[in-house]
């Protein structure tokens, strides 16, 4: 595997976030979270399907624009380490063996002075780019904590971020497409002028914050750097400073 192949961000806490030409690997994932000190890892795959409203999906491309969407995973590590406790379920019944008492609150190994927060151990977040076929792992999203509950909060919470905000989109490939659409790169529904329209939309039918796939094409207008394929990639014209220019004019625009 060659080393451009997979774009990977560290932060000092120890959380992971990967855009992969190559294939995920979940249980090499949630086993680099297991650990002493965490009782817990939760891990959510998403594997692409062979259907979307009705029509046969022969195959997806996901096409990223790779720094801000490593920049973006940052920012969403830092924020969900600044999470406060999840709730306690109010519908926990107690064990049998056990006395009753109320779940156990974590702001009571907390100082009164300084606001409870959520306890994690790390987080992991990867993400394939280029072709998916069905049954292929396109997301993994997996976080350790000493805790399950906490575990299982920030896993989903992370899940919808990502879904939300991070620079990723879907391309779905209709088996009922016909050769001059598939050659334009169109596909995915009728604009307002009964042509056929670009075919990205967000992962599971919508762009960031619920938009549909027309919103979501052009919420990706403003990312002009996004690829797919190896021979699509490499740097904006004008070189390093020029993407990174490329970055902050994007997060200016979303």
């Amino acid at each position: 595997m060659a080393q451009d192949d997979v774009h990977r961000i560290e932060n000092p806490q120890g959380d992971v976030g990967v855009l992969s030409y190559a294939p995920l690997d979940p249980a090499a994932i949630e086993e680099s979270l297991r650990n002493e000190s965490d009782g817990a890892v939760v891990s959510f795959v998403g594997y692409t399907r062979d259907n979307f409203q009705g029509r046969k999906v022969t195959h997806l491309t996901y096409e990223a624009y790779i720094p801000l969407a490593l920049k973006t995973l940052a920012a969403l590590f830092a924020e969900a380490r600044a999470l406060p406790p999840p709730e306690p379920f109010s519908h926990a019944a107690p064990h049998a063996c056990c006395a009753r008492s109320g779940p156990h609150s974590h702001a009571a190994d907390h100082d009164d002075a300084s606001p409870p927060r959520i306890e994690l151990g790390r987080m992991h977040v990867a993400h394939l780019v280029g072709p998916s076929p069905p049954r292929t792992p396109s997301i993994v999203v997996a976080v350790s904590s000493p805790h399950r509950r906490e575990a299982f909060f920030v896993a989903e919470w992370m899940l919808e971020r990502v879904k939300e905000r991070v620079q990723v989109w879907k391309r779905e490939w209709y088996a009922d497409e016909d050769d001059e659409a598939v050659r334009e790169g169109l596909g995915a529904g009728q604009g307002e002028d009964g042509r056929r329209e670009p075919g990205f939309v967000g992962r599971d039918g919508e762009g960031p914050h619920g938009m549909g796939g027309r919103a979501h094409a052009k919420w990706k207008e403003n990312f002009p750097h996004a690829v797919t394929a190896k021979a699509g990639r490499g740097r904006a014209a004008g070189g390093e400073g020029a993407e990174r220019a490329a970055v902050d004019d994007a997060a200016a625009s979303e």
